[in-house]
C-alpha cells in the first residue's frame, strides 16, 4: 500500500499514533502501542521508518518478511493478555515503512507489555501504578457489576441501576446520581 509524506505529516504523533525511526526501537514502540490501547480510545498505530519530526527515513534495508515475523513474535511473547495486531508494509517516497495497528478488546481491562501496564497521555507514555490498574479494573468492569452501588458524591446506595442511555454503540448503563455524582460498585 502507498502512503504520501503529506498524509504522514497530517497524521503526526498523537494519543493514538506513534512514529519510530528504526526497527531497533521496538521496545519503545511496543510500550507506546500498549499505552495507546490502554486508553479509553482503545486503539493505536505505530509507524516504523518515520522520525518523530515526521520526516520519512524508511526502515533499514533487509528482509521485510523477517522483520514482520520478528515483530509478530515479540508481540506474542511480550503482551499479556495477548493482543491482536496487524502488520502492514507501506511505501512512501520510495521507502518502506512498517505499520502496526492494534485495538483493545472491550472485554480486556488493560494490557501489559513485558510485565508492565502503560497509559498514553497526549503523545507520551507512562507506566501505570498498581492503584491505577485497580481503578481501571473497577471503572471498566462497572457494566458487569450487579450491585450494590454507592454514589461517590452523596453516598447514597442503590441495589440495582435501572437507568439506561442509548448511544451510537448501543444501550449503556447510566451511572449518574441525582446529586451530580456517579455510582460505583461497593
Amino acid at each position: 500500500m502507498r502512503i504520501t509524506s503529506d498524509e504522514i505529516r497530517r497524521l503526526g504523533e498523537t494519543q493514538s499514533v506513534e512514529f519510530k525511526k528504526s526497527l531497533s526501537l521496538q521496545k519503545e514502540a511496543f510500550e507506546a502501542l500498549c499505552s495507546m490501547i490502554n486508553t479509553n480510545n482503545a486503539k493505536g498505530k505505530v509507524l516504523f521508518g518515520v522520525a518523530p519530526d515526521n520526516s520519512i527515513c524508511g526502515i533499514e534495508p533487509g528482509n521485510l518478511d523477517m522483520a514482520q515475523k520478528s515483530l509478530v513474535q515479540n508481540i506474542r511473547n511480550k503482551f499479556d493478555p495477548p493482543i491482536i495486531c496487524s502488520v502492514e508494509i507501506l511505501e512512501c517516497d520510495d521507502k518502506s515503512l512498517i505499520l502496526l495497528q492494534a485495538e483493545r478488546n472491550p472485554e480486556v481491562t488493560y494490557h501489559e507489555y513485558d510485565g508492565k501496564a502503560y497509559i498514553r497521555e497526549g503523545s507520551s507514555n507512562r507506566q501505570l501504578s498498581y492503584e491505577e490498574k485497580q481503578q481501571l479494573l473497577t471503572r471498566r468492569n462497572r457494566d458487569k457489576h450487579n450491585g450494590p452501588w454507592k454514589c461517590e458524591n452523596c453516598g447514597s446506595v442503590v441495589g440495582i441501576l435501572i437507568s439506561m442511555v442509548i448511544t451510537d454503540q448501543g444501550v449503556k448503563k447510566s451511572y449518574d446520581c441525582e446529586c451530580g455524582g456517579q455510582f460505583w460498585p461497593i
